[in-house]
C-alpha cells in the first residue's frame, strides 16, 4: 500500500454525505458554507472506479466531524466538511488541490489516497498554506520533501519493511531470506527496508525484482526455491502478487511466508485461503477491538456506516488531529491551523497515540502483525509494544 491502505470497501447511500450535528437536523451536504464552523477539506474519489475507498474516507472524517459537534463546548466552534472530488487521478487531483486552495472557508485537507497524486498536490497545498493529513499513502517519498504543514499517519514502506525484517528475525533467525517485489510505484521501499534490515542482521538476504506487466509467477518461484530461502517476504499487493501464494506452494516451498500491508486485503483470505494459511501480514491498522479506549467510538461508527476499516479508521484520525489544532489554537484560519501543527505534540487519536517529527512522518512509527487461520485474520503482535492495545 504505497497508494493505499486497503482495498476492502463498502458502499453508502447518498445520505452518507450529509452531516449531523447533535440535537438538530442533518444538514444537506457539507458543501455550503456554514457561519461560525471551521471547515476540513476531504480530496479523494468521490466518483469513478475508486468511489467506494473515497466513500470511507469521507465517512471516516464526518463521523470525527459528527462525535466532535456532539460533545462541544459552549465556546467551541462547530465543524464542517467539504469534499474535493479527484476521481483518483492525477488531473483531478492537481484541479481540486487548487479548488481547495483558493476556497478560503478551508482550514486543513484530508487526501488523498494515491501515493502518486499526494506527492504531486504537495506543492500546491504547501504554497497556498493549506495543511495537508495524509490518511491513506505510505509512499517513501511524500515525507522526503521536507515540507512544513504536511502530517502523514501512517507508517512509511521503508520503515514497514525494516519492523518486518526486525520481527522475522526474532521469530526464527533464518539463515537466508528472499524478498519478492515489481517494478511498479508500491513495493520497492518496503523491500528495501526489509532487505537492508536482513543485511544489519547478517542474514543472507536477496532481492528478486519481477515485471509488473507481465509477470513470470513460475520463473519467480523457481528462482526463490534455488536460493533455498528459510523465510520469504511479498513486498507488494495482492491484486497483484497473490499468484505468488499459489505458484510457491504448487512448487513446494513450505517455509514461512511474510508479506506487506498490500495483502492485508479480505481478498487474501477468501481468493488465496488456501495459499495463504499461517501468511504473516503487517499494517499500520491497529487491531481497534484489542483497544478498549475508542471501543464507544468504534461501535458508533459501525452501527452507522459499517465496518470500520483501515482508510476510513485513519480518516477519522487525521480529522481528529486537525480538529484539536483547531481548537487548541482558537484557529480562524489556515496559518494559524498550520503553526499549532508545526509545533511538536501529541494527539490521541482511533488509531492510537500520534506525534510527528519535522518531516511530517509519525514520531514513533508501529506495525501490527496478523496471520492467516482458518481463512480469517488473527492478531499476532505489534513490532513494538503499545500502550494502546492490550497484546
Amino acid at each position: 500500500m504505497a497508494r493505499l491502505i486497503a482495498r476492502r470497501a463498502f458502499l453508502a447511500g447518498g445520505a452518507a454525505l450529509a452531516a449531523s450535528v447533535a440535537g438538530s437536523p442533518a444538514r444537506a451536504a457539507f458543501n455550503d458554507p456554514i457561519v461560525g464552523t471551521a471547515t476540513i477539506g476531504v480530496a479523494g474519489p468521490f466518483t469513478g472506479d475508486a468511489i467506494r475507498l473515497g466513500e470511507q474516507m469521507g465517512n471516516g472524517v464526518r463521523a470525527a466531524i459528527d462525535e466532535a459537534n456532539r460533545l462541544r463546548g459552549t465556546m467551541d466552534r462547530l465543524f464542517a466538511m467539504r469534499t474535493f472530488d479527484d476521481q483518483n487521478t492525477l488531473a483531478s487531483g492537481l484541479q481540486n488541490a487548487q479548488f481547495a486552495v483558493d476556497d478560503g472557508s478551508i482550514t486543513c485537507v484530508v487526501g488523498h489516497l494515491s501515493g502518486r497524486i499526494t506527492e504531486q498536490t504537495l506543492q500546491t497545498y504547501v504554497n497556498g498554506h493549506l495543511p495537508l493529513l495524509i490518511p491513506a499513502s505510505t509512499f517513501d517519498r511524500i515525507t522526503s520533501h521536507g515540507y512544513a504543514d504536511v502530517l502523514r499517519l501512517a507508517t512509511k514502506d521503508s520503515t514497514e519493511g525494516d519492523l518486518t525484517g526486525a520481527f522475522v528475525v526474532s521469530k526464527g533467525r533464518p539463515k537466508s531470506s528472499v524478498v519478492l517485489y515489481q517494478d511498479a510505484d508500491y513495493g520497492i521501499d518496503v523491500a528495501a527496508g526489509y532487505h537492508e534490515r536482513m543485511l544489519k542482521e547478517k542474514i543472507d538476504s536477496k532481492a528478486i525484482r519481477f515485471t509488473f506487466e507481465k509477470p513470470d509467477y513460475a520463473g519467480v518461484s523457481k528462482a526463490t526455491l534455488a536460493a533455498q530461502a528459510d523465510a520469504v517476504y511479498l513486498a507488494g499487493t495482492v491484486k497483484d502478487m497473490g499468484p505468488m501464494l499459489h505458484q510457491l506452494r504448487a512448487d513446494g516451498y513450505t517455509g514461512p511466508l511474510y508479506a506487506s500491508q498490500g495483502f492485508f486485503d479480505a481478498a487474501t483470505t477468501t481468493k488465496y485461503k488456501a495459499e495463504a494459511e499461517g501468511l504473516i501480514v503487517s499494517s499500520s491498522m491497529p487491531p481497534l477491538q484489542l483497544a478498549p479506549s475508542i471501543y464507544r467510538i468504534r461501535l458508533d461508527y459501525e452501527q452507522k456506516y459499517g465496518p470500520f476499516t483501515p482508510l476510513a479508521a485513519f480518516s477519522y484520525a487525521a480529522a481528529q488531529i486537525a480538529i484539536s489544532a483547531i481548537r487548541r489554537s482558537g484557529a480562524a484560519d489556515r496559518l494559524a491551523v498550520a503553526r499549532v501543527l508545526n509545533y511538536p505534540s501529541n494527539y490521541d487519536t482511533v488509531v492510537g497515540p500520534l506525534a510527528f517529527l519535522n518531516n511530517g512522518d509519525p514520531q514513533d512509527p508501529n506495525v501490527y502483525f496478523y496471520s492467516v487461520k482458518d481463512a480469517k485474520w488473527s492478531y499476532v503482535q505489534a513490532a513494538h509494544r503499545s500502550s494502546f492495545v492490550l497484546k
